[in-house]
């Protein structure tokens, strides 16, 4: 009989340790690289055909910010492990240089990742007002990135294209904590599977210039970040 009491007693005060289910908000630091791959060839009349060509390939420091809103729920009676689903907007700022708009001016992107996404929670520590975990999950959603030198495309390549909303998957994950019930910190990378072509120009013309041709694509390969997260 004393072993069944002190089984429950031990039972119950896992389970009032444990972590609680429900809705949180966060925000989060960022910092990772982005990729950027920029082709173009010009072909020019002068006398003769003149083509010229450059290749530009750039990675660069992404500085930025988060914000998250969800859901988590925990199972079983030690609620170890747990979901979550939330909504996600990111912003990052990178400056890849001068070699892009060939004018001296650095060419630089703010960049919006936006979508929703679910992890998988497992608590590995649990103490009491103290939860210690890891994390792994997925993201679906878009990015959106927007660039400076909008007047010199216009200028030198004015049948070019940029694309402003495009398709993106994420995968996260790190190590978590929960404290008296209601704060949480965490340290993830995010990794972005998709590049982006977010600018275009085909068998452009001017009255010197017979054909032109650009094509800029980009991809947020990673960031490293620290968040935190208050449970309501």
């Amino acid at each position: 009989m004393k072993k069944k009491i002190v089984m429950c007693s031990l039972l119950l005060g896992t389970i009032l340790m444990a972590e609680d289910s429900g809705l949180f908000a966060g925000v989060s630091y960022q910092i990772g690289k982005s990729h950027l791959d920029e082709k173009g060839s010009t072909a020019m009349q002068q006398g003769g055909m003149v083509v010229e060509q450059h290749h530009n390939v750039i990675d660069e420091l992404t500085n930025g910010a988060g914000i998250q809103l969800g859901y988590k729920q925990f199972f079983g009676a030690s609620k170890a492990l747990g979901l979550r689903y939330y909504g996600f907007l990111d912003y990052g700022y990178t400056n890849f240089g001068s070699k892009i708009l060939h004018n001296g001016e650095d060419y630089y992107t703010h960049m919006l990742g936006y979508g929703v996404g679910a992890d998988v929670l497992w608590d590995f520590i649990n103490k009491e007002s103290q939860d210690f975990g890891v994390f792994a999950g997925v993201g679906i959603g878009g990015e959106t990135w927007i660039a400076n030198g909008k007047e010199i495309q216009e200028q030198n390549l004015p049948k070019g294209k940029a694309s402003y909303v495009n398709f993106q998957t994420t995968i996260d994950v790190g190590l978590r904590s929960n404290l008296y019930k209601h704060h949480g910190f965490e340290i993830g990378m995010k990794i972005p599977l998709l590049e982006q072509t977010i600018f275009e120009d085909k068998d452009d013309n001017s009255k010197i210039v017979v054909s032109t041709s650009d094509r800029t694509i980009v991809k947020h390969k990673y960031s490293f970040y620290v968040s935190y997260l208050y449970t309501f």
